[in-house]
């Protein structure tokens, strides 16, 4: 079957419901970026869809792969729809990627309620990487013990952004804003979360604590001194400490390491 002169692919899909009494077929069109999810033969083509049962736009999209929180807008015959849009009538569909940096904080059609902060959750798959972040100065939720429910419910109660490699987790209808991780290893995924949601700005190295995700807050040396090994006493003066955890913190061996990490990523903090 040919699109405009192009060649495409036949699917028929839907979700259970009534049955239409005749088939729609409308022509699905992604964005290069959606290839990360689709199949390869779905891939740089227009993907003929025969509804055969009632189906939002969202329920198309995902049936062929792609959470609905890596969408950043939708036309069906050159108008803007939101997903909850049902296709009543023969048409094309075209699917656009969310644009690059990714702005929370600015309404959309598609997310007509803005988050009112930056603030992130992080399911067991990226664990890590929800620490090194907690570590720029980010606020991040992130336990081994959250399970799907409750990081959707996390992430709609407290405004929150899923950070996973579950592309399942982000086809839920309680999550708005997400990112579903391209990278392997935590550090480069440090990078990718920093990039797509342009973040450098509000990089705030060395301000959270890495157990609690508390911010950390200055402490007087006398008061903590009967804490701290003697090596750390005669050599360092400035010290913060978790207001829940009670953890101390100072600028050691560590904190050049990892900042050192960081500034040949490319990722820099001016605040301190």
């Amino acid at each position: 079957m040919r699109h405009n002169g192009r060649d495409c692919l036949e699917w028929h899909g839907g979700k259970s419901g009534k049955s239409r009494g005749s088939q729609v077929k409308i022509f699905v069109m992604f964005d290069p970026p959606f290839d990360f999810f689709l199949a390869k033969n779905h891939q740089g083509r227009p993907l003929a869809y025969s509804l055969t049962r009632r189906a939002s736009v969202k329920d198309i999209i995902e049936s062929l792969g792609i959470p609905h929180t890596e969408v950043g807008s939708i036309r069906f015959d050159g108008r803007k729809v939101d997903l909850s849009f049902v296709p009543a009538a023969p048409g094309t569909l075209q699917v656009h990627a969310v644009q690059t940096p990714f702005n929370v904080l600015s309404p959309s059609m598609l997310r007509p309620a803005p988050l009112d902060c930056i603030r992130f959750i992080a399911d067991v798959n990226v664990l890590k990487l929800g620490r090194l972040l907690i570590l720029l100065g980010f606020n991040v939720a992130c336990s081994s013990s959250f399970s799907d429910d409750e990081i959707a419910d996390i992430a709609q109660a407290q405004s929150r952004i899923v950070l996973t490699r579950d592309t399942l987790l982000l086809k839920r209808k309680k999550i708005a804003f997400a990112r579903r991780i391209r990278s392997n290893l935590p550090y480069e995924q440090v990078l990718e979360v920093v990039e797509f949601f342009g973040l450098r700005h509000l990089i705030v190295f060395f301000s959270r604590c890495t157990a609690c995700n508390k911010q950390l807050v200055p402490v007087s040396k006398n008061d903590i001194i009967h804490l701290l090994e003697p090596r750390t006493r005669q050599y360092f003066f400035d010290f913060l400490q978790c207001p829940q955890c009670r953890k101390i913190f100072w600028k050691g061996s560590h904190y050049d390491a990892m900042k050192n990490t960081f500034s040949h990523l490319g990722i820099f903090s001016k605040k301190e």
